[in-house]
């Protein structure tokens, strides 16, 4: 695995952008961009992005041992990993009223979106529901009615979002910043993707598994946005 791919990872875990992670270390998005890109495979920041990503800096320069100390396991909430893993989990089904910092979001199990080189699967919503934190949503301004939940087909956006996981997208993100991951519609397909804005009104469509899946150039006004994807999930069973 490359730097590229690793801050990659480290910044999708967060769900913080290029531009957010260049003002929080105080660089360029240029500079970030060439690191998420590949195209710089050294750089002299590797401690300040570290500390914002909450990683060890060796592991982010040579893939050395784990990502983050295993002592330094406290989320932002201030709760750590292992008072979090010891408290009961409260099972729920479609029955049970929502709590108060708990929302719905739809689930379209039957529009898959691809991660590769292209897939359809559309029908009516089935009525499925996840359950999201209000308080996390209100955290990054996002409006529990502009999101929707689908699954995912392909290996392209690996091992960002691997073969089978869940994505949430806000259907109200549609402007594009560089280096976001999006849903979009092209050729009457529903697609993830990287996508950079490029003069001319062209845009690079990438995918993180860059090796099987290299850069696309399309036309801007040939791609729709549906929405920004803000959350992941994979089951590793």
């Amino acid at each position: 695995m490359t730097l590229a791919q690793r801050l990659r990872i480290a910044m999708a875990e967060v769900g913080i952008t290029q531009s957010s992670l260049a003002e929080k270390v105080g660089v360029s998005q240029a500079t970030i961009q060439k690191i998420v890109t590949g195209k710089t495979t050294r750089t002299v920041f590797l401690l300040p992005i570290a500390k914002v990503l909450n990683i060890r800096p060796e592991w982010l320069e040579n893939g050395d041992g784990e990502m983050r100390d295993s002592t330094n396991n406290k989320p932002r909430d201030g709760v750590s990993v292992s008072e979090a893993v010891g408290r009961p989990i409260k099972a729920w089904d479609s029955s049970d009223p929502l709590e108060d910092e708990e929302v719905e979001i739809p689930y379209y199990k039957s529009i898959e979106l691809a991660a590769g080189n292209g897939r359809c699967e559309n029908a009516d919503y089935n009525g499925f529901k996840l359950r999201f934190s209000r308080a996390t949503l209100r955290r990054y301004g996002i409006a529990p009615s502009n999101t929707a939940a689908f699954p995912v087909h392909g290996d392209s956006m690996a091992p960002v979002i691997p073969n089978g996981s869940t994505v949430m997208v806000d259907r109200g993100s549609t402007n594009i910043v560089d280096g976001g991951i999006y849903f979009i519609e092209q050729d009457e397909l529903f697609r993830i993707k990287l996508l950079y804005r490029q003069p001319g009104g062209k845009l690079i469509i990438r995918s993180y598994n860059s090796m099987e899946f290299p850069d696309e150039i399309a036309d801007m006004d040939t791609v729709k946005i549906i929405g920004r994807v803000f959350n992941s999930s994979t089951m590793l069973i």
